[in-house]
């Protein structure tokens, strides 16, 4: 026996084309069925959302996985099914349905598997209930609860974000590199870091790729990243999880920091703009409105920030001399932003140094200071970056300062001792960057297992 590998997979016919009166054969999940006197509905799950099936009990035959006769009846939520009908236009038009101008008049319905339990997981259920419940329910039943439209749409969008990331990127010269996760040394520092027993030895999983993107550097010049990325904090808040994706950028031969900001901003346009073509059903469907990110991005300095909501009372409290970005400060410099200047997003610089990780590089004009950038992004930072040191000697004046010990860096300073471009780049969480697109408020809902404190499982 041998496989025709130019054999085509007809079992399917492409949806988005069909047309009225054509006849197709539709594989999917059953979202939902209900019956009635004269036949009934079955609605259909696909990749994209609903398609809704119309049975005629003069018309409509329905078959088990043996290929015996079965009425309607036997039908249920999340059985595999396999549908061939007629095309016609949709008379109901549902949000979730993704095929929302047409339905298919049914003329049989094969059973391809399922579920063994009487007790299949209610998609309606996620509508229900006080915001903590509900995703407690959502989360015990991930691997289940994944099914509902709506989580269906958040990832969607997800998916799309992260394919448009590594597109613009490819496009523009960069060369995506695969980096280890397990590291002998953690990249920030800090007790932050998931310790493993290796074979005898402790290692830690990787904070950030940020050793081995600067040393891609030095070979392709501009390389990026998605990866997951591991922060042991023991936070339980909206805003965190311990382990995530990260989108990495980093390029050479920069003049300074403004370089990589530019590109940053120009790669969140393409990512918009993909978005908003692409995934228009999905925005529908979550009510989601696309962030707008202007020609000219305000661009403020962590005192200039603290500065600007003290003098316009947009704190309760005042935060000038921090060394960060409190939370109500965040919501409140990018709620600024977007009234005064029509901008989702804002990069905010020069952050402290001592605040800041050991590569970061000192701003020439005053080394208490780094040449360094968050953006902000609807009230949520979204990205770290900067321009990083890239000379040796520098690395080992900063790290002597700090108490750290350079010799347990040796594999990351001999890429400097060979020689490096001035370079910079960032990092983007995706499920961040997702849930501020979308206007969600638990960054758990952007990650499709999500792992945090309590969590593990499924």
């Amino acid at each position: 026996m041998f496989l025709n590998v130019n054999q085509q997979n007809n079992s399917v016919t492409e949806l988005a084309n069909a047309k009225v009166g054509e006849s197709v054969i539709v594989s999917g999940m059953i979202h939902n069925v209900r019956v009635t006197k004269w036949g009934g509905f079955i609605v259909l799950r696909k990749s994209r959302g609903l398609l809704q099936a119309v049975v005629s009990n003069e018309t409509s035959l329905f078959y088990d996985e043996k290929g015996e006769a079965i009425t309607m009846a036997d039908l249920c939520r999340e059985m595999a099914v396999s549908i061939t009908g007629v095309v016609g236009e949709a008379k109901i038009k549902d949000p979730a349905a993704f095929y929302n101008t047409i339905e298919i008049a049914v003329s049989s319905v094969s059973i391809l598997s399922r579920p063994t339990t009487a007790e299949v997981v209610d998609m309606n259920a996620l509508k229900f209930g006080d915001e903590e419940t509900l995703l407690r329910y959502k989360f015990d039943n991930r691997q289940v609860t994944l099914r509902n439209p709506r989580d269906m749409a958040i990832l969607k969008v997800q998916s799309t974000i992260a394919r448009s990331f590594a597109d613009f990127l490819s496009t523009n010269g960069f060369t995506q590199i695969f980096t280890p996760k397990i590291v002998s040394e953690g990249a920030e520092g800090g007790a932050n870091v998931f310790k493993m027993d290796y074979f005898g030895k402790q290692v830690y999983l990787a904070q950030s790729p940020q050793f081995y993107k600067q040393i891609g550097v030095g070979v392709y010049e501009r390389v990026f990243e998605v990866a997951p990325a591991y922060r042991a904090e023991k936070h339980n808040t909206s805003r965190h999880l311990n382990e995530y994706i990260s989108l990495d950028v980093e390029m050479g031969f920069i003049k300074g920091q403004e370089e990589v900001m530019t590109l940053e901003a120009a790669l969140l346009r393409h990512i918009i703009a993909t978005v908003e073509t692409e995934c228009a059903h999905e925005l529908n469907l979550l009510g989601a409105t696309i962030p707008v990110l202007p020609e000219q991005v305000p661009v403020w300095r962590l005192s200039e920030v603290h500065d600007i909501l003290f003098e316009h009372n947009l704190c309760e409290t005042d935060h000038r001399g921090e060394d960060d970005l409190a939370p109500e400060e965040e919501r409140a410099i990018c709620k600024y932003a977007q009234e005064t200047y029509g901008s989702d997003f804002v990069f905010v610089t020069h952050f402290p140094s001592e605040h800041r990780a050991f590569y970061a590089m000192n701003d020439p004009e005053n080394p208490e200071l780094t040449l360094s950038f968050d953006l902000l992004m609807r009230g949520l930072e979204v990205t770290s970056g900067g321009q990083r040191i890239h000379k040796e000697q520098d690395y080992r004046d900063k790290m002597i300062k700090r108490g750290m010990n350079p010799d347990a860096f040796r594999f990351y300073l001999d890429t400097f001792r060979n020689g490096m471009p001035p370079h910079g780049g960032f990092a983007i969480g995706l499920e961040r960057i997702t849930a501020c697109f979308l206007g969600i408020n638990n960054v758990k809902e952007c990650s499709m297992f999500p792992r945090d404190i309590n969590r593990v499982a499924p």
